[in-house]
């Protein structure tokens, strides 16, 4: 007997509503949010005050007013670089074009407005407070200069978490036997490396056998990303241990993208203090790719793409006669003389007829001395 339509379009449209709470729920964790008291010069709160922030990227806008206790909130910030004006009838005009937001950050920005003769705007470039007064978490940003600027080998910018107080590797060893060979396992106080959190854009992004975070994005199409320790809000979720937030970059207004290549070789690195001298390790290291973003439609829809490749080669190789390398073993001078010694048998030593039709017939040889 099948259902009645108007129950599968019931059921459907609340798979729709709880799918879309979820996704929103952990977006919400990658946008910045904006906060203040509006009052004038005597210190009196201004209820009713209008307040437009503008985005210096996309054009976007972004509008608010502030409540009876002249408190404005702008909450769903994409990062980035944003224009705030405020309005009251009878004060001055105000705009503030120098506020910079990074992901999961709260600011607080209080503003206060003066008397001015018609058509006066006050325009001032004020940077946004590092401190975050109405949050209790202890976390570090790591943004675009830092990702872009810092030495790295490898280019996996999640390194750069362990640039924060009490962050170091985990001990791959002592966890599952299925690890992710592309990310560094990273512990948060001490608390084992499958106790984190990593969202890419608000998506977890850990893998549910193992425990461990799966490969990131490229360190090119990476924006902004945080590092949240301890004492981090609900809206974060189960993480015993700590939170690292990434964010991608976006397309704007203004046509951009850049092209890279990055090479590691054996032949430009020197010797590592823990390789013997008579060791020679051989490696290729290739990594390549492009970014282009800008706008589909101006101030409305934008484009980001990345693209990377990864080539990768590396041997061991022994040194021969005079210096030169051979990927021919060398054995120590005992198992030499054993070697030399199995191959020039005497006929007295040589199998018996019964191993040799062993040997013809397939089946392995009894073992010897000379194995």
């Amino acid at each position: 007997m099948r259902p009645p339509f108007y129950l599968v379009v019931f059921l459907a449209g609340m798979l729709t509503a709880l799918l879309s709470v979820e996704s929103f729920g952990q977006a919400t964790i990658t946008y910045a949010q904006l906060n203040g008291t509006v009052q004038d010069a005597s210190g009196r709160v201004l209820p009713k005050a209008s307040v437009l922030l503008r985005s210096l990227d996309t054009n976007q806008t972004y509008k608010s007013v502030t409540n009876d206790a002249g408190f404005y909130v702008v909450p769903n910030l994409p990062p980035g670089r944003y224009e705030e004006v405020v309005e009251y009838s009878g004060l001055g005009k105000y705009t503030n074009s120098g506020i910079v937001l990074s992901v999961g950050q709260t600011a607080t920005v209080n503003l206060t407005l003066k008397l001015a003769t018609v058509r006066e705007t006050v325009e001032v470039t004020t940077e946004v407070p590092p401190v975050e007064p109405t949050r209790t978490e202890l976390s570090q940003v790591i943004d675009t200069k830092q990702i872009e600027s810092l030495p790295i080998s490898g280019r996996l910018f999640t390194d750069f978490a362990l640039l924060t107080p009490g962050v170091a590797t985990g001990r791959t060893s002592l966890q599952s036997t299925i690890t992710e060979f592309e990310v560094t396992r990273v512990s948060f106080g001490g608390m084992r490396d499958l106790s984190n959190i990593v969202t890419v854009d608000g998506a977890d992004t850990i893998n549910t056998v193992t425990g461990s975070q799966r490969a990131t994005p490229p360190q090119e199409a990476v924006s902004e990303f945080r590092v949240v320790n301890n004492n981090f809000g609900a809206e974060y979720g189960r993480a015993l241990g700590g939170i690292v937030n990434i964010v991608t970059k976006s397309g704007t207004n203004t046509l951009h993208g850049s092209v890279y290549e990055y090479l590691q070789s054996s032949a430009t690195d020197s010797r590592s203090l823990l390789q013997p001298r008579s060791q020679v390790f051989a490696l290729r290291q290739n990594q390549f790719g492009g970014t282009l973003g800008g706008p589909i439609r101006k101030d409305r829809t934008f484009l980001f793409m990345n693209y990377e490749g990864q080539r990768r080669g590396e041997s061991e190789c022994g040194e021969g006669r005079n210096g030169h390398r051979s990927r021919r073993p060398e054995y120590p001078q005992n198992e030499r003389q054993r070697l030399r010694n199995c191959q020039t048998r005497s006929p007295a030593e040589q199998p018996e007829p019964a191993v040799r039709a062993l040997q013809r017939r397939g089946r392995p040889r009894p073992a010897s001395a000379c194995g």
